[in-house]
């Protein structure tokens, strides 16, 4: 190893302008995104060997006196401009812990610590409290794009010490994505685990919207046809305007991808293992959604269907056993008029699937005093470049937002789609029920779209009094009134009970 890439001469003291730890896949890409805006920059690495590669090959691109090594610690706090902004990629969880517990020992007051990992944002308030306390600043802040984005520039979503932002913003925003505007693609989302919340959300709004494609993939498939038809219709689609994205853009790539290894070119999505790896931040969306009494069915079908494709060797031993399968029929008639509503079933549960996000997201916020709602209009904003989740929705999901920023739910602002599509969407899932094809994130927007839309749910009405029956819970009486406007129901206070005959199970 040479010596001389990670000594500290006076020459290196204090020159950096950002510290990266963990020169992985995305560090190391983060790395680069910061030389190439001219930026100087230190890193640490647990193994040395990976660092010594890494400043060899950046120097000899960038130059030696733009990226540094240190071989400790303490070496590598000596290389950075105070205050020293650094900015953690590891492996979230323990390693992350590790490397904030090594870096408080050698750090100053005002120094700041960037974690950039897919922490819980629980974790990420607690870390920011542990860290403010020894005179440190602290920000959790997501990053959308994958190693690609970070490269050339993602989406950011910080939270945590306000003081923090006027301090990396020169950094993180040349760093950032730039939308069509030119606008950054990043804000400060709030405080405490603020950062950490909106991303949590942002991967659990990219479970439903990948999972949602995926099914219209399967119908399209079910419908008869083959690669090259499907990926014209989804290019159709996409000209259409509204549902351009990026993971449509990546789902038509899928489509018609050929397997290298295939003698008969066969698309490779046939000779993938239909299991679905997943991380943390979906399930916990979902968990933290039901926790503060928001209903996302659409999130956690998401989730589960990753979870049931996981079930592999069950499902083929039940497979066996049961007889669940069957198979659509549809005519070349017929064919235009299917496809001409799952355009239309893909649209409303991608509306519905952003609509559960921002009503958790709020909800959570809310209990959680993270001062994201402030910030909603400008976040969602952050979503249009760099991002997974990449659309032309999202702009008039932006605006509705701030033109009405306690808008009841995001579906309001799409009741022309909606009073257009619901037919059509209705059909396809009774058409995917009948084909036997499971489509469990459209079904479930669909009841989404339909029960947060009814004035009375006559079904609640029911379980309501089967709950006073066997446990005496109560239940509240609607009362008629009537206004200027006209006769409404209203709920009363107080909770009654009804005298039932004595019924033991």
């Amino acid at each position: 190893m040479a010596a001389s890439l990670f000594t500290v001469t006076p020459e290196r003291v204090g020159r950096a302008d950002v510290g990266i730890v963990g020169i992985g896949v995305m560090g190391s890409n983060l790395a680069i995104n910061f030389l190439s805006r001219g930026f100087i920059v230190g890193i640490w690495n647990v193994d040395m060997d990976v660092a010594e590669d890494f400043v060899r090959v950046q120097s000899a691109e960038y130059g030696s006196d733009k990226i540094f090594a240190g071989k400790t610690y303490a070496d590598f706090s000596k290389l950075l401009r105070k205050p020293r902004k650094i900015f953690i990629l590891v492996t979230a969880g323990r390693a992350t812990d590790i490397v904030i517990e090594n870096l408080a020992r050698v750090l100053e007051n005002e120094d700041i610590i960037v974690d950039t990992g897919n922490a819980h944002f629980k974790d990420q308030s607690k870390r920011a409290q542990q860290l403010e306390a020894q005179g440190l600043r602290f920000l959790g802040m997501g990053i959308s794009g994958g190693a690609e984005g970070a490269r050339k520039g993602p989406a950011f979503f910080p939270g945590g010490t306000r003081s923090v932002w006027e301090d990396i913003k020169p950094l993180v925003e040349a760093a950032a994505a730039k939308a069509s505007d030119g606008r950054p693609c990043v804000t400060m989302c709030g405080i405490r685990g603020a950062g950490s919340c909106v991303k949590m959300y942002h991967n659990a709004g990219e479970y439903a919207v990948l999972q949602i494609w995926a099914e219209a993939y399967s119908l399209l498939r079910g419908f008869g046809m083959g690669a090259e038809e499907i990926q014209k219709v989804l290019r159709d689609w996409k000209a259409r305007g509204p549902l351009a994205s990026y993971m449509l853009d990546i789902t038509i790539e899928v489509a018609g991808y050929r397997d290298k290894e295939s003698p008969a070119n066969a698309c490779l999505v046939d000779a993938v293992a239909d299991m679905i790896g997943s991380k943390g931040t979906g399930l916990w969306s979902v968990q933290e959604a039901l926790e503060v009494g928001v209903p996302v069915p659409s999130l956690a079908q998401a989730v589960l269907a990753r979870q049931m494709s996981m079930l592999r060797r069950e499902r083929v031993a039940n497979a066996k056993r049961l007889s669940a399968q069957t198979s659509m029929a549809i005519t070349d008639d017929e064919l235009p008029k299917c496809v001409e509503e799952l355009y239309w079933a893909v649209y409303l549960s991608i509306v519905a699937s952003y609509a559960q996000m921002f009503q958790a997201l709020r909800a959570v916020d809310k209990a959680h005093e993270l001062e994201i709602a402030p910030n909603l209009p400008r976040i969602i904003s952050t979503f249009r470049a760099g991002c997974i989740l990449q659309g032309a929705i999202l702009d008039p999901m932006t605006k509705a937002f701030e033109a009405e920023p306690d808008i009841p739910n995001l579906m309001c602002a799409f009741g022309q789609e909606i009073k257009a599509g619901l037919p059509a969407m209705r059909s396809t899932c009774a058409r995917a029920a009948l084909g036997g094809e499971p489509v469990p994130v459209i079904q479930s927007a669909l009841s989404y779209i339909t029960t947060m839309s009814l004035t009375l749910i006559q079904a609640a009405q029911v379980v309501s009094l089967q709950r006073d029956v066997f446990g005496h819970h109560g239940f509240k009486r609607l009362s008629r009134v009537d206004t200027s406007e006209g006769a409404k129901t209203e709920v009363k206070d107080e909770t009654v009970h009804a005298e039932w005959p004595e019924m033991i199970p």
